[in-house]
């Protein structure tokens, strides 16, 4: 072989050979200058934090390392930290501090987001940097937003030996006391604290010693929004690192939300109120900023700019006499776990305020509901107080399309109108007779019901004729009256989103007086569909089909109905004996 070729042959070899060096020995990325890492902290090291403590102003506290607690969670080490200074001895550790940043020599080492109830010294725990800097290299998936948890939440125990996350409190704008308070026990087993709160306001409203324009910088509040408008509530924590567009908060998981959407705002903080157990900040959101796309164990993501959708609510009240008009506006955030409790304790308050000065009175509304791809469509009824057959309804109107086991719809908007009279027309069904104890199938009894009027007392009958089913077997049977709203819909269980314009439908109204006679033949509602009057040996064998599964069995019952001028409350029972 000739020099020449030989010299040739070596090059060619090492074209081919040299790439795939490379790909064996990838270059390691250069260690980030803004980065303290986890295997350069030790015991005794002396650092900083930066927090929010009043207004925006991000003040400076001192900390020192305990300790490192490895594999604190699952694959997530804990930095153990006690914090100095004498702002401590005050208040501790608060909540609302969750994400607050930790530097050692100038460095971010983490997020100060653990610490103990009950404690005595301020002793807390960091979550390292580099596993929240993991959340903003995971993918998005393009999931819906406001998915439901993997798993379902617990209120976290105040035991003073158990590590916990520090909390971001939840504050409150608008609410009464009464329906602040109603607020907290809905919250309370998601371990959220409702504290008091005021409206910051935004551009022309907020107090002129407020800065707008405050950035969203480590150490800055950092909100999420659940509710804005002539409502707010939020829960705030801090902003702990800022890389590009992406912000890093908390450092620990909010809802365990994993991939999801909710509103981001720079926070205000009024102040830090002591508690024994616990002390928390008040404050509330002052700008918009973008959306929290990631709420995992090591902490949560925002992205700036980010849309988040909210839907809006309208509550319009008229009053028939004196022609007054009052509105509520607010936009809840479409979160499987908060959205039907948000909407519910504005809408308790709007009512509330709505009649503070009526007294007992009696309201007509109106609920119209836009979902993403449906026409806008409407249910109405009477109501003589916040509760009944309006809650139950307004809760399965949120809740059915929320939590749906495949579908993931979007609510565009939701209104109610409300007209308000000034007289409450409550009747309350206290005692029901029948004409006979003992009837035979295919005749007719007339039910006496007594009912007491809650404007005035008075007491006056209705009656009913039921007619005994043909086919009744012997025996003793329940008869009940009561009002509409108690009784269920004769219609299919929805299996689509787009089915339940046809269950609101089937409802019977509040002003309706209803008596119901049981009877002993089934219906099985499969699929959507009632598979009605079914012999009885017919049932197993469909629940036992393929696909029948979610068969639900629903018992047969006889129902008179007659419309009346005031609203039923209450039910009563009676029994007769059907004979041959």
């Amino acid at each position: 072989m000739s020099a020449k070729r030989l010299i040739l042959g070596l090059l060619l070899a090492a074209l081919v050979v040299a790439p795939a060096t490379a790909k064996e020995q990838p270059a390691k990325a250069e260690p980030r200058s803004d980065v303290f890492p986890l295997a350069d902290v030790r015991p005794g090291l002396k650092g900083y934090g930066l927090t929010v403590k009043a207004g925006t102003k991000i003040e400076r506290f001192e900390v020192e390392v305990i300790d490192i607690m490895r594999n604190h969670l699952p694959k997530q080490d804990l930095i153990l930290v006690r914090c100095l200074g004498p702002e401590f001895a005050d208040h501790q550790i608060a909540q609302g501090m969750s994400g607050s940043p930790i530097y050692f020599e100038g460095r971010c080492a983490g997020a100060l987001s653990y610490t103990y109830a009950w404690a005595k010294h301020p002793i807390g725990g960091v979550t390292p940097i580099e596993e929240m800097l993991a959340l903003g290299e995971r993918k998005l998936e393009g999931r819906a937003t406001g998915m439901a948890p993997p798993t379902p939440l617990k209120r976290a125990s105040s035991s003073g030996s158990r590590l916990r996350p520090i909390g971001t409190p939840v504050s409150v704008s608008g609410l009464s006391d009464a329906n602040r308070q109603w607020l907290q026990d809905e919250l309370a087993p998601l371990g959220f604290h409702v504290g008091g709160g005021m409206s910051v306001g935004g551009p022309g409203s907020a107090a002129k010693w407020v800065n707008l324009d405050a950035p969203m910088a480590p150490g800055a509040a950092l909100v999420c929004d659940l509710v804005r408008g002539d409502y707010n509530i939020s829960s705030i924590g801090t902003c702990t690192f800022v890389d590009g567009d992406k912000i890093y908060g908390f450092g620990h998981p909010f809802q365990s939300l994993g991939e999801t959407v909710i509103p981001m705002s720079v926070g205000y903080v009024y102040t830090i109120i002591a508690s024994r157990e616990i002390a928390f900040k008040m404050g509330g959101s002052i700008r918009p900023i973008g959306a929290i796309v990631q709420d995992r164990p090591a902490g949560i993501m925002g992205i700036k700019g980010q849309a988040a959708r909210m839907v809006p609510v309208t509550m319009t009240f008229r009053n028939a006499v004196t022609k007054r008009e009052e509105k509520f506006a607010f936009d809840v955030a479409p979160n499987t776990i908060f959205f039907t409790r948000m909407v519910i304790a504005c809408m308790r308050d709007a009512f509330t305020r709505a009649e503070t000065t009526l007294g007992p009175n009696t309201k007509r509304y109106k609920m119209t509901v836009k979902i993403k791809g449906m026409d806008p469509w409407s249910y109405e009824d009477v109501m003589g107080g916040f509760d009944g057959g309006f809650q139950r309804q307004l809760v399965g109107l949120l809740d059915r399309p929320l939590n749906h086991n495949t579908l993931r719809p979007e609510f565009e908007s939701f209104d109610i109108d409300v007209e308000v009279e000034h007289r409450d027309r409550r009747a309350y069904v206290r005692h029901v007779t029948a004409s006979a104890d003992e009837v035979r199938p295919g005749e007719e009894v007339t039910l006496t019901i007594g009912l007491e009027r809650k404007d005035g007392g008075e007491r006056f009958t209705e009656t009913l004729r039921v007619t005994i089913p043909h086919d009744a077997p012997t025996g003793n049977y329940t008869l009940a009256a009561m009002s509409g709203d108690n009784v269920p819909a004769d219609v299919a269980s929805p299996v689509d989103i787009a089915d339940l314009p046809r269950l609101y439908d089937a409802w019977f109204k509040s002003t309706e007086l209803v008596a119901v006679l049981p009877t002993g033949r089934v219906d099985l509602d499969l699929k959507g569909r009632l598979l009605r009057n079914l012999p009885l040996s017919y049932v197993p064998r469909l629940v036992r089909a393929p696909g029948g599964t979610n068969a639900k069995l629903r018992p047969v019952t006889e129902k008179v109905r007659r419309k009346v001028d005031y609203v039923v409350f209450g039910s009563r029972n009676l029994t007769l004996r059907v004979v041959r």
